[in-house]
């Protein structure tokens, strides 16, 4: 045997050796890539039960939402009202003038009437 041989018969064993070493090594990979998949499945079967309930309580609070939204509508209602009835009744610069014993009950009301008008405004622009 030659030179040459040796060479030959050393690169044949090193070329089987990193063949064997590739498939052990592909094997490990698709054994963590398969793990990764049961994670993956296990972490969507998880996840789908609790985006259900997600759905549930964002359709409660869009309803409570929205009859919040229909209370504060009357009640707005109501205060124009009251406004409109009042101020046909009597202004309020004529009740200031007047020494009236309810003056101080008809300011309060007014900046009640003004608080909950501003708050309503607010509320809606958000």
């Amino acid at each position: 045997m030659n030179l040459i041989d040796v060479l030959l018969i050393i690169l044949i064993l090193s070329a089987s050796a990193l063949c064997i070493y590739a498939i052990i090594y592909l094997k490990r990979l698709t054994e963590q890539i398969e793990a990764v998949r049961k994670d993956v499945h296990e972490l969507v079967a998880r996840t789908t039960p609790i985006l259900e309930n997600l759905e549930d309580v964002t359709q409660r609070a869009n309803r409570i939402v929205l009859e919040v939204e229909h209370y504060w509508d009357e009640i707005d209602r109501s205060i124009k009202n009251l406004r409109e009835r009042v101020s046909n009744f009597t202004s309020f610069s004529k009740l200031r003038d007047v020494e009236y014993p309810a003056k101080e009950l008809i300011k309060n009301i007014k900046a009640f009437a003004k608080g909950i008008s501003a708050f309503w405004q607010e509320f809606k622009r958000r």
